[in-house]
């Protein structure tokens, strides 16, 4: 029996067992091992050393090209210690989908659009209520006032909040002159919301405005099928996801304005050494500021070209009508105390606005 054995130990080597010395059997377990150890070492520095980040963001959007610009600096500012790996258009699910795998584990980071966020921290939704703010400025001054409380909410739910943005002012696109909320509120309107936007289905509730549920992806699909015709957005956002050729009129009254964030789990963050915390924190601000102010200037164009390329009419609310509009979204404002944020944290806003449009 021990013969056989050591017949079998040198026909592995391709040796008789005469020619194998014990010290040399050693020496080439010991090759292999460096081997094996030069392969599994890097892939375990990759997958410790990589944030996988998810974005609804189309490819060769504004946001994509953000992000990808974000990422390349990370990796150059770490000399490739660190890098983003980055998957755009929503291939990771919805957001919902995208926070179930952050929680799991599987995903890291993600820029997230109210629906993530509110996921997250569902106070934050206070910033997309109707009517709350008038100008970006506004947004701006009563946002950064209140980052630290952000940073804190956010650290408390088991997420960094790396930087805040804004997709831009929402309006009313559809297939009918919206003029009034008799308008709105013809059977002919399928107004989009999403399932778990609580202050839109709310807002159009108290409008008494029908609505159509749909997750971000299954929109356009929607559109083309007639499931949907009416939606509120912000103009590049139409653009960005096609969305725009199935409309032909917006209506000139923003509804609110869309927010969104750039999240990591504390857990990955905590990961990365404090070198690393800081490059990621100080670049994805960086790139934060910039992407607000392109986004902006985005809207910009995509309004025009909405107009004079895309062929869509641009029509006036009605003064009676605004008024209404802004009663109910004031009616929707308290209707959700309790249900998203706190009535402290309301008042602690239209204190800031007030105080804000006094000196401005």
């Amino acid at each position: 029996m021990k013969n056989e054995k050591t017949d079998r130990v040198g026909g592995v080597f391709g040796e008789t067992p005469k020619q194998k010395h014990p010290d040399s059997l050693f020496k080439l377990g010991g090759v292999f091992l460096l081997i094996f150890g030069m392969f599994c070492l890097p892939l375990a520095h990759l997958d410790a050393d990589s944030i996988k980040f998810a974005t609804l963001a189309p490819k060769g959007s504004t946001w994509m090209n953000n992000f990808e610009a974000m990422g390349k600096e990370i990796r150059a500012k770490t000399d490739g210690d660190l890098r983003l790996r980055i998957y755009p258009n929503g291939v990771q699910g919805d957001e919902l989908d995208v926070i179930r795998k952050m929680r799991a584990g599987l995903i890291h980071a993600g820029a997230m659009t109210a629906t993530g966020l509110g996921e997250i921290q569902e106070e934050v939704l206070i910033f997309q209520l109707p009517r709350m703010f008038r100008t970006y400025e506004e947004l701006d001054y009563v946002r950064d006032y209140l980052r630290a409380d952000l940073d804190e909410a956010f650290m408390d739910a088991g997420y960094v909040l790396l930087g805040m943005g804004d997709i831009g002012f929402y309006y009313i696109f559809s297939n009918q002159p919206i003029r009034n909320i008799a308008d709105l509120q013809s059977t002919n309107v399928k107004m989009w919301a999403r399932p778990g936007d609580k202050i839109a289905l709310e807002f159009y509730k108290n409008a008494e405005i029908a609505t159509v549920p749909r997750e971000v992806t299954q929109v356009l699909s929607s559109l083309y099928s007639g499931h949907l015709n009416t939606l509120a957005a912000s103009p590049y956002v139409t653009v960005a996801l096609q969305w725009h050729d199935k409309f032909k009129y917006m209506t000139n009254l923003p509804v609110n304005v869309g927010v969104g964030a750039t999240v990591i789990t504390k857990e990955k963050f905590d990961e990365l050494s404090p070198e690393l915390q800081k490059v990621v924190r100080e670049t994805v601000d960086a790139y934060q500021g910039d992407l607000i102010q392109n986004i902006r200037k985005d809207n910009e164009r995509a309004l025009e070209a909405l107009q004079k390329k895309a062929g869509i009419e641009v029509v006036e609310f009605e003064d009676d009508s605004r008024e209404a509009w802004d009663a109910i979204a004031m009616e929707t404002h308290k209707a959700l105390v309790g249900e998203i944020y706190s009535q402290k944290f309301l008042d602690k806003i239209n204190a800031l606005l007030q105080a804000y449009r006094e000196k401005n």
